[in-house]
């Protein structure tokens, strides 16, 4: 009996992994499920007052709220004027829309809010008392009626608590 030799290339056949590469990329971006980002808008505390401010008559109303690991705080720049301690280890934020919604009404045309936050709060707290900043949902003044919601104080400024 001959043996035959069987030659064999050096190329390596590549056209079968390049085929499942297609079917594989276009498979994943077909199936990619693509987030939606949400983005709260915050703005910065200013540097300090400039000319502008020197010639204004009448102070401006301040109304900022402390996020603390006991509670919250609501001041007015200068003093605490509003406690609100936690309840069942969670914090208050209905009664804080409430507070904030008597300071709209006795100063509607005010914007702005000023969040300050303690060290090592947890950042969904965070993010709930500024919802709680922003708006208020009050009943309706019928039954059944869904909840009216308020806008309070929708530019909100963070920095950090003293």
């Amino acid at each position: 009996m001959l043996k035959r030799k069987h030659l064999e290339s050096d190329e390596l056949e590549l056209t079968t992994l390049l085929n499942i590469l297609v079917v594989l990329v276009s498979f994943l971006l077909l199936s990619a499920v693509f987030s939606q980002i949400t983005i709260q808008e915050l703005n910065m505390p200013p540097q300090g007052s400039g000319p502008a401010e020197a010639g204004k008559d009448t102070l401006p109303v301040v109304i900022e709220v402390m996020l603390r690991r006991d509670g919250l705080q609501i001041g007015n720049g200068k003093e605490v004027t509003d406690r609100l301690p936690k309840l069942d280890d969670k914090y208050d934020t209905a009664s804080l829309s409430q507070k904030l919604k008597l300071l709209k009404d006795r100063y509607p045309g005010k914007r702005d809010v000023i969040l300050l936050v303690e060290p090592d709060i947890a950042y969904a707290a965070m993010v709930g008392v500024m919802d709680a900043l922003k708006f208020v949902e009050i009943r309706a003044p019928r039954e059944g009626s869904p909840r009216l919601r308020i806008t309070l104080f929708p530019n909100v400024t963070v920095g950090d608590a003293p």
